[in-house]
């Protein structure tokens, strides 16, 4: 199902659409690793040129939940965009990026143009409700080894479109066990031990901080889901 869920062919469509035309329209700037973007309106849409961000929300206590990343070619305050109000979600750069923004008055007269790239803005918020949909259902059902789990086969099948054996997770900026352990809800030594017993067991190899999934079915005997 997951070939279903994430449409590869329509996420490249629509990557190069913001890659190639609509960063033309916009304004592009550099950011640091850590620093933010948090406007204080919802006029403008930003398209990742260079890098990667991760779209967050902080605690009162400083603490942080990654909703999304955004690597190059996909967008960030598109849902503030469409809904017209300014939520407290920002985005964060990973690594040292680029970053194009988007006015308003420039993304509606294209909109008006060519109704047709309505379709990519729409895929790509629902690609993120999915995202969540999945996360929900691995927090309500999966212990942290079938979270771990679940989350590795996410990645493969968003980057893929489809799961397959000795698929090396090709994430630039890859997680960091803190990192996950945030994104699952669940303490770093406990992703480090998952981690750990899915080599020991043949499923995954880890080199240079890539991990490759080598048994799509041995991981999934640990996920309780229905979203094969």
């Amino acid at each position: 199902m997951y070939r279903e869920l994430f449409d590869l062919e329509l996420q490249q469509e629509m990557t190069s659409f913001y890659l190639n035309h609509l960063s033309k329209l916009g304004i592009s700037k550099a950011y640091k690793k850590g620093e933010e973007i948090n406007p204080p309106h919802a006029d403008e849409i930003y398209i990742v040129i260079k890098g990667a961000l991760k779209e967050v929300l902080y605690s009162s206590d400083g603490d942080e939940i990654c909703f999304f990343r955004l690597p190059v070619g996909t967008i960030g305050g598109e849902m503030d965009y469409f809904d017209g109000l300014r939520t407290c979600v920002l985005m964060k750069a990973i690594a040292n990026s680029v970053v194009c923004s988007v006015r308003r008055n420039v993304l509606e007269r294209e909109l008006e143009k060519y109704p047709k790239i309505y379709r990519y803005f729409i895929h790509s918020i629902t690609r993120k409700y999915r995202l969540l949909m999945l996360k929900m259902a691995d927090d309500k059902f999966n212990d942290s080894t079938g979270k771990l789990a679940s989350t590795l086969l996410r990645f493969a099948a968003m980057q893929e479109g489809e799961l397959k054996n000795d698929t090396t997770i090709e994430y630039r900026y890859t997680y960091t066990h803190e990192e996950l352990a945030k994104y699952l809800g669940c303490s770093r030594i406990t992703v480090t031990n998952v981690l750990n017993f899915f080599k020991e067991n043949n499923l995954i190899d880890i080199q240079n901080r890539h991990i490759t999934i080598k048994n799509v079915d041995g991981l999934k005997q640990y996920v309780k889901s229905l979203w094969f």
